[in-house]
């Protein structure tokens, strides 16, 4: 097959490919017995029409189009294998000559990205000092003790932080909506979880009260009750109010933390843990300026095409998570007041970013020889059982299921660490 190669700009090539007159001959004739097969004409069982029939009966561009089908596959595999390439992302083909004697193709080809770096070492990239304020402990431990409060009922007039028990029926133009009925709802006021001034209208109620609630739905909802003024009917069952217990040794013990028994150690135990937080936090916000200014100093050419891929998996996943909460796209955008436009945009710039950083990691992984072999993997192994007080053979049975994909978590902690050691003072 006759092939002119032409290299383009952002890492892709365009092939031209002349497919062998006897083979496109070969093609046709197959396309032709494909469309035979099931061909039907009246008096004639289908696909045991007479030959001189179909061939009458079958529009020529039919079998051009099936036959240039039968050709793509086989035409791109040799392309492939007789100029050694390796395509990144899905070509596109165009027919630029077409007739029963000749075919020819054209793919444009996306190859992997060049990478040329620039200074990938000695940065000397600052990272932030850590330091924790004995305040931040102490918001942490009230948080912690605020979990751990119990509901105790009462009889009083419910107040912001007291959970309602309540039954509730939503209309808007007295007619009920869908999601706006429910019984025995646990609702904690103050907590901004229904429609603005819904929780509000329900303190100072008690046990038994019956109580309608006035609302208007904010502009930025789902389009059916968005900006509508609605009327729930609400039946108050309980009230309860949380009671916060004291900060002692007898809750430090109930809380079971490993090594901590009285409220000294839990100060520390928490101040650890901050410390740890904010060690990570500035190591990545060092790590994420490292990688800035080495993608900076490095030339990278990516096809749009390969941009355009990455976006669509993003915008894939978006959807599945709002899915997830019950919700279509529209609904999302509605409710959020975003622009698809907009999401789209920000999403091609984090692609572009994201996709810059990872092949960047990648070409220095190559220069270091940075690679990942059995002995790392059983180290590795090793390391999670001790931790986990697991046998190893248990290990192994779990984490081999999926195992390239461990070595190669393994071997992108490598090259991480290899650029924070190098870059960061």
């Amino acid at each position: 097959m006759k092939r002119e190669v032409k290299k383009l700009e952002n890492s892709k090539v365009e092939v031209l490919c002349d497919v062998d007159a006897k083979d496109w001959k070969e093609y046709q004739e197959k396309a032709f017995k494909k469309l035979a097969a099931n061909l039907e004409v009246k008096g004639f069982r289908k696909g045991k029409v007479p030959e001189t029939i179909a061939r009458k009966e079958i529009n020529q561009g039919n079998i051009f189009n099936e036959a240039v089908n039968l050709s793509l596959q086989p035409a791109f595999d040799e392309v492939l294998r007789e100029e050694k390439l390796q395509p990144f992302a899905r070509p596109s083909v165009d027919v630029t000559k077409l007739s029963d004697s000749e075919l020819q193709l054209k793919f444009i080809i996306v190859l992997a990205p060049e990478v040329k770096l620039g200074q990938y070492k000695g940065l000397g990239i600052k990272k932030a000092a850590v330091k924790v304020e004995e305040k931040e402990i102490d918001a942490e431990i009230e948080k912690l003790v605020a979990q751990n409060a119990s509901l105790v009922l009462s009889d009083k007039p419910a107040k912001k932080g007291d959970t309602v028990v309540i039954d509730f029926v939503g209309t808007v133009d007295g007619k009920e909506f869908e999601g706006g009925k429910a019984e025995n709802y646990s609702l904690e006021l103050g907590s901004n979880s229904f429609v603005p001034g819904f929780e509000d209208q329900l303190v100072g109620h008690k046990s038994g009260d019956e109580v309608d609630v006035n609302v208007t739905f904010p502009t930025q909802y789902v389009p059916d009750l968005a900006g509508k003024k609605a009327l729930f009917k609400c039946k108050v069952h309980e009230v309860k109010e949380k009671v916060i217990p004291a900060l002692d040794a007898e809750l430090v013990k109930e809380l079971n933390i490993p090594n901590v028994s009285d409220v000294a150690s839990l100060r520390e135990y928490e101040k650890s843990s901050l410390k740890a937080q904010k060690e990570n936090a500035a190591n990545n916000e060092a790590f994420n300026k490292v990688m800035d200014k080495i993608v900076a100093d490095a030339k990278v050419e990516i096809a749009d095409e390969v941009i355009a891929d990455e976006v669509e998996g993003m915008k894939k996943n978006m959807e599945q998570q709002i899915a997830q909460r019950g919700l279509t796209l529209d609904q999302y955008y509605s409710i959020t007041g975003q622009k698809a436009e907009d999401v789209e945009k920000q999403m091609k710039a984090d692609a572009e970013k994201n996709l810059r950083a990872i092949l960047c990691m990648e070409e220095i992984a190559k220069a270091e020889k940075i690679e990942v072999s059995d002995a790392d993997v059983e180290f590795e192994f090793s390391k999670i059982a001790d931790q986990y007080k697991m046998e190893i053979d248990k290990v192994k049975e779990i984490l081999g299921k999926d195992l390239p994909r461990f070595k190669a978590e393994i071997r992108q902690r490598r090259i991480q660490d290899f650029i924070a050691q190098e870059n960061i003072a």
